[in-house]
Formats: structure tokens, C-alpha cells, sequence
């Protein structure tokens, strides 16, 4: 006890110190209202996605359009709520608070954090090769039938029956073009269809239920069988869905009947399942990632063990494109975040594809969504390819592109190295408009010659597919305008596609 005494003296010395009383009593330091903004800033806008970098949007976004959402949605503007379409619902959901996490006072040094240091005009884009306007290797061919306003919500290029599918918003309907786009037939479906896949004789048609945001449940898949020269329903797979965009098709937990993965993006609510097919044909769903915005998956064997993973990309506040590794009977690994950006990003979609041709798969990831609320263009926007490199994904290029929304792969040239089309739904119409269809042709060498073709405004080019349409070869290209989307168009153009535009358009490839 003894040798204990002179250490318990020492201790109390130091505690009873000066030094030591005047820390405990020395006020914290005060921070300037800037930095107390960064800071809840980080501690509150990263809780439900990435942190939001201020320079991502200018000062008039933000403040008009970005943080008076970000404040009802914190619980902070109950009035506001009230006011939008479907408050009821959007009430029940866990993305719009009841109870705020902060002040009044807190949100508004978070709002002068934001207003403060983003920049007044948001800036260009990186140098890059200009789009050059000509396109010999492709044949411009605009069919003669049209929607009175194009909407079109989906296309497909049919190879084995040479026919081009339109899906229409407006009318709720499937057209039928042939090889030379002469019309067919038009089919009522009373959705509106977003996926066309032909499954031997059948087709699956996956319809979103509403092309604009909302919370109703009219989503679903249904199968259609041809009848003489038209289609009928032969039955319906799936109904009463949140907004629904894709679906895929495999054996997922190996019992030899194929599975359904349902991208269910919802507005507020929505999730990712896939529907396990019963011995007696019905589907059992199994919701692998709960929360709205996934827009396309890809069903793949990743890791070589034999079973089918699952690729899914999200967009909303999510914006992740993300891998579901399959452990067999049925179950799948917790989400692995293979890429991963801040929610203005505005994710459109991928492809899996083997760019570099090495055996591994890669991912060309499209972000261009500008049409939320009025907002400028953003040079982060276009086209990157991820390559695969055994233990990580490196991003090997980026192609700057306003409004990007799909880009496909393929060698179109028959040259040996992949080439890509793209198209954009939110283009720069004032400086840019030939960024509405790209073709970057790949020269082999790490280089994209970026091409368009002279009436590359004639639509509004939301959905694209590409096949071979005439059965020569080679790859053709299929255009579907939705001319009545949001943000501003000039006046002149939609008065053109209101007039005459087309539903759709061909590039017919030229090359064999």
C-alpha cells in the first residue's frame, strides 16, 4: 500500500495542476459558420447516399431546386409535404423523415455551406474530340408510320423474324415494323411496355405500369403468344409491381426451373427480387436489396463456380451499380458495391461486356439523368468503361456526353475491337445537339472517333437497340423518340417532332 502513496500523490498533483485546470475550463473552439455547415453537412447528407460535393451543382440548383427537397424530405417542411402528389404514401416511407435529425438552425448553416461553395455556372466539359457529322458506315432510314406523339417507351430488333417492336407510352401499345420498316400491326396492351424479350415462339413484355414518377403498383410481366398475324396474351407472370424496368431471365437456385430477377424501381418505394418459379408455374418473390431506383440487372457467372451472380444498377439517391454474389440454394451474398457516385450523378444504365477481350467481364456505365428538375448540364456526365483486373475495377476511359442514357458495345465495323452507340436524352440543344446519337468508333488504339449522322434531331432518342435487322451480318441500329420528357427543348425542334417526328428511325449498318 505503501509504494502505492507517492504514485497516487503524483497523480493528484497533475490533476490539480494549472494546465490541467485550464483545460477543463477553456472554452471549445468556435467554428465560422462555413465550416459548422461542412460538417453537418458530411455527419447528416451521408447517411442515406454519398456524400454531395458542393461543386457537383451550381448555387441556382441548390438553392431552388436541390436543398428545399432535401429539407422536406428531413422532416423539416411538413407544409410541403402535404402539397405533393401522393403525400400519403410518401409518408410511409423511410427515405421522408416524420421527426427531423437536426434544427431549423443546423439546415440552414448546411444550406449556407452548399450556397456558398458551389460555383455560379457549373464548368464545361473536359477537352475531347468534336462529333463529326456524317456517317457513311450507317444508312439513315426513317419509317413511315408514326404515333401522332412519339412516346415511344421501348424498342427491340427482332433478328429471327426480321421485325423491329416499338413500344408506345401514349398509346399503350406494341407496333410491329418489318426488315424495311414498313408497317405491320399495332397491338393494344393497356401498359406501357419496356422490355420486349422473345423466349422461343413467345414474347415477355415487361411493362413500368406509368412512364411518370408515382407510387401506384401497376407494373408487370406478361407473356404474349402470335396468333395469325398479330399477338394475344397468353398469360400475365406478374402484376400489382412498383414501376418495373427490367427483367431477367435463369436458374437461380438449381432446381432446372428459370427464375425471374425484377428490377422493381419504384418512385419512393421500390425494391430488387427475384421471383422463384414454383413446380407449379407461379413465382415466390425473395427481396434482395429494399429501397427504389434499381434500373437494369444482368444475370452472370462472375466467379466461375457455376452459378449464376447477379449485376444490378440503381440510380435515386442510391446511384451504385452493385454485384449479388450466388452462395447456392437460393441464396445470395450482401450487395458488393462495385461503383458508387453521389446522387446528382444520374445513372442511366450498363452493359456487361468483354471490352478488352481478356476473358473477364466489364461493365460500360452510362450517367446522363437530367430531368428530376430543371438543372444545367454536367460535365460528369457520358460514358465509362470498367475493366476488370482480378481484384478491383479500373476505370479505363471516360467519354464526355450531355444526357447520356444508353450506350452499347459491338464491332459494327468488323474490324476486331468494339465500337460503341449512344444515345442522349438530355443533350446540350443550345451548343451540342449532334450529342443526341454518338457512334465512337474505336481505332484500336485507345482512341474513339466520335461520329453522328446528319439528321441526328429528327427525335428525341430515349431507347435503342442493336441487331442484325436484315440478316447481312452485321450489326443495325434501332432509334425510339420520346419527344414530351422533361427540361427545356427549343421550341422550333418540338414543334418539328409534334409535326412529323418519328417514332423511330434505322441505322442501317453498311458494312458486309
Amino acid at each position: 500500500m505503501s509504494g502505492l502513496l507517492p504514485i497516487l500523490i503524483v497523480v493528484g498533483v497533475l490533476l490539480d495542476s494549472p494546465a490541467q485546470a485550464a483545460a477543463e475550463t477553456s472554452p471549445a473552439p468556435v467554428l465560422n459558420p462555413l465550416r459548422r455547415g461542412e460538417l453537418l453537412a458530411r455527419a447528416h447528407c451521408a447517411t442515406c447516399h454519398l456524400f454531395p460535393p458542393p461543386g457537383g451543382l451550381d448555387q441556382k440548383t441548390w438553392k431552388e431546386q436541390t436543398l428545399p427537397r432535401m429539407k422536406m424530405r428531413m422532416g423539416l417542411a411538413p407544409a410541403m409535404l402535404d402539397r405533393q402528389k401522393e403525400a400519403d404514401i410518401i409518408k410511409q416511407t423511410t427515405g421522408w423523415l416524420k421527426t427531423a435529425p437536426i434544427s431549423i438552425e443546423d439546415f440552414e448553416l448546411i444550406s449556407g455551406y452548399y450556397s456558398a461553395r458551389a460555383p455560379v455556372e457549373l464548368p464545361p466539359q473536359d477537352p475531347h474530340p468534336e462529333i463529326e457529322v456524317g456517317l457513311a458506315q450507317f444508312q439513315y432510314e426513317r419509317p413511315a408510320f408514326r404515333h401522332s406523339n412519339p412516346s415511344t417507351s421501348a424498342v427491340h430488333i427482332d433478328s429471327k423474324r426480321h421485325q423491329i417492336f416499338l413500344g408506345d407510352n401514349e398509346t399503350k401499345s406494341m407496333t410491329l415494323l418489318s426488315e424495311k420498316g414498313i408497317f405491320l400491326k399495332t397491338v393494344p396492351l393497356q401498359n406501357v411496355p419496356v422490355q420486349f424479350s422473345p423466349r422461343q415462339e413467345d414474347l415477355w413484355i415487361t411493362c413500368i405500369g406509368s412512364f411518370l414518377p408515382t407510387e401506384k403498383r401497376l407494373g408487370g410481366l406478361s407473356i404474349w403468344e402470335p396468333k395469325s398475324d398479330s399477338w394475344q396474351m397468353k398469360r400475365a407472370v406478374l402484376t400489382g409491381l412498383p414501376r418495373t424496368t427490367h427483367v431477367e431471365q435463369a436458374d437461380l437456385n438449381g432446381d432446372g426451373r428459370d427464375d425471374l430477377v425484377v428490377c422493381q424501381y419504384g418512385n419512393n418505394i421500390g425494391q430488387f427480387s427475384w421471383f422463384e418459379q414454383m413446380p407449379n408455374g407461379s413465382y415466390s418473390e425473395h427481396i434482395l436489396i429494399q429501397k427504389s431506383g434499381a434500373m437494369r440487372a444482368v444475370i452472370r457467372d462472375l466467379n466461375g463456380d457455376k452459378k449464376p451472380d447477379i449485376v444490378v444498377l440503381f440510380a435515386q439517391e442510391t446511384e451504385a451499380l452493385y454485384v449479388l454474389t450466388n452462395k447456392g440454394g437460393g441464396e445470395f451474398a450482401p450487395p458488393r458495391t462495385l461503383l458508387q457516385r453521389p446522387p446528382m450523378f444520374g445513372h442511366t444504365g450498363f452493359e456487361l461486356v468483354d471490352f478488352d477481350r481478356d476473358g473477364r467481364m466489364d461493365f460500360l456505365v452510362t450517367n446522363g439523368d437530367n430531368g428530376e428538375y430543371a438543372s444545367p448540364n454536367k460535365k460528369y456526365h457520358g460514358i465509362r468503361l470498367l475493366l476488370d483486373r482480378g481484384d478491383r475495377y479500373h476505370e479505363a476511359f471516360f467519354l464526355p456526353l450531355h444526357g447520356a442514357f444508353r450506350a452499347i458495345a459491338r464491332d459494327f465495323d468488323s474490324d476486331g475491337d468494339l465500337d460503341i452507340a449512344a444515345i442522349s436524352y438530355y443533350p446540350d440543344y443550345e451548343k451540342t445537339p449532334t450529342e443526341s446519337f454518338v457512334y465512337f468508333e474505336n481505332d484500336g488504339a485507345g482512341k474513339f472517333r466520335p461520329q453522328t449522322f446528319r439528321e441526328c434531331v429528327t427525335g428525341r432518342w430515349l431507347v435503342m437497340d442493336v441487331g442484325d435487322i436484315d440478316g447481312d451480318g452485321d450489326d443495325d441500329i434501332v432509334l425510339g423518340s420520346f419527344i414530351h420528357g422533361p427540361s427545356d427543348v427549343p421550341d422550333f425542334l418540338m414543334l418539328d417532332w409534334e409535326k412529323s417526328g418519328p417514332s423511330a428511325v434505322l441505322l442501317r449498318n453498311r458494312t458486309k
